[in-house]
């Protein structure tokens, strides 16, 4: 059976039909008060020309609105709207509120990073307290084993490949791992005062992370500061260059980094005791970003190498520039010769017979040890003179006033309390 049709109005119809008419009841209103307005001003003797003229332009602007209204259903032009359109910022104001944004996405990026930093430092003692759980277990089995008992064969020793930047496999696992560096933390792209022209990379800058609260907690242990092993530490850990580890850094790449983390990290004021003209003690500041850089002053061979002629001997040689790896294992030499009691100084053979590589052509290694004992000393001083010439860095050179109104020059001091100044061992 078919369905009658409805005749009578819903309830939602009828709701509908009220609206509009309300809506129509309300836009007559308003338009008969405006003409009510616009007819009493303008035939008033008394209406003062200028509010004439703004009740005709309200009525104008009425007028307008009903028209958009009825024909497009909504008032899009933003100069008929009720509230004017947002006024446009300046310049300056763009540009505070663009630093804000800065200022507060630095923040949050921050925030994260401490939180990862807290989660690894509590990665780390744990795995640590692990392993120490683990030898303790291991010497203790190895202590109670009977002496009868079945001895395994050695283990063969396991050769490790030579990657670029690898750590000695007798270092201890645990500041193995606190050394790797997080690639996802906040960094800085740093020149490097050698340009990396002795590098395999030959990047001229690297890219640095910033200090931290998880480094300085990490570094100010004591067992890490007095085996000196803390700076080699914090730089694996803030280089976030795959192919560039701290033993690879020449002497003067690395003073510039390191100058970099520490005025970052505390501020650019570094403060110092020295003594003045009369040997007395005195406590100054040094203003790390006013040192100096330093670039190479010759440019290197494909292989990083650098010539030299000796004035006396005429004889050419090649030579490199030692990098903080190699630095290291000659101060252990030389205090192992110390501590053994030798009394004779030989680092500056030492440094002469790693630097050469080359003797006219030479690069046989008895050779140069040999033939660096035998050097006369005016060529070894102009050798010396010339690396000095010509080596980049930061130049550490102070000219410091004193109290008494002289100058004392002398070579900025670095030590523990350079990264941390509040320290207390």
């Amino acid at each position: 059976m078919d369905k009658k049709p409805n005749v009578f109005p819903t309830k939602e119809e009828r709701g509908a039909a009220d609206e509009r008419a309300k809506q129509a009841a309300f836009e007559a209103e308003k338009m008969a008060a405006t003409q009510e307005i616009y007819v009493n001003s303008m035939g008033s003797q008394d209406t003062p020309a200028g509010q004439a003229n703004a009740v005709e332009m309200m009525r104008k602007r009425t007028e307008e609105q009903l028209n958009m209204h009825n024909q497009q259903g909504v008032v899009k032009d933003l100069s008929l709207a009720e509230t004017p359109p947002p006024r446009a910022l300046t310049k300056y104001e763009q540009e505070v509120l663009e630093i804000r944004k800065k200022t507060e996405e630095q923040m949050r990026i921050r925030d994260e990073r401490l939180a990862n930093n807290s989660s690894q430092t509590q990665n780390y003692q744990q795995k640590y307290e692990e392993a120490s759980v683990r030898r303790n277990n291991t010497q203790n089995i190895t202590q109670n084993m009977p002496t009868n008992s079945y001895q395994s064969p050695a283990q063969q020793p396991i050769t490790q490949p030579q990657n670029y930047g690898q750590v000695n496999s007798n270092i201890n696992p645990y500041i193995i791992e606190l050394s790797q560096p997080n690639y996802n933390s906040a960094f800085d792209v740093i020149p490097l005062p050698s340009q990396g022209k002795t590098y395999n990379s030959r990047k001229p800058s690297v890219r640095v992370s910033y200090m931290t609260t998880a480094d300085e907690n990490i570094l100010t242990s004591p067992n890490l500061l007095q085996s000196g092993e803390f700076l080699e530490i914090l730089f694996n850990r803030k280089l976030l260059e795959s192919d560039l580890r701290y033993k690879d850094l020449l002497i003067g790449d690395r003073n510039a980094i390191m100058i970099w983390l520490r005025a970052t990290a505390y501020g650019e004021m570094y403060q110092i005791t020295i003594l003045d003209e009369d040997n007395e003690p005195f406590d100054t500041e040094i203003n790390l970003n006013e040192l100096k850089i330093k670039n190479l002053g010759a440019e290197p061979d494909a292989e990083g190498l650098f010539d030299f002629q000796f004035p006396l001997s005429k004889d050419n040689i090649k030579f490199k520039f030692l990098t903080c790896g190699e630095t290291d294992k000659l101060e252990k030499i030389i205090d192992a010769e110390k501590e053994a009691g030798i009394p004779v100084n030989n680092s500056s053979t030492y440094i002469m017979q790693r630097m050469i590589v080359e003797v006219n052509g030479n690069r046989d290694i008895n050779f140069i040890k040999d033939y660096v004992n035998s050097i006369r000393i005016r060529d070894s001083k102009e050798f010396n003179n010339y690396v000095s010439k010509i080596e980049s860095g930061v130049d550490m050179n102070i000219n410091i006033k004193t109290p008494r109104g002289g100058s004392v020059a002398t070579f900025l001091p670095l030590n523990v309390n350079f990264f941390w100044p509040n320290i207390r061992l």
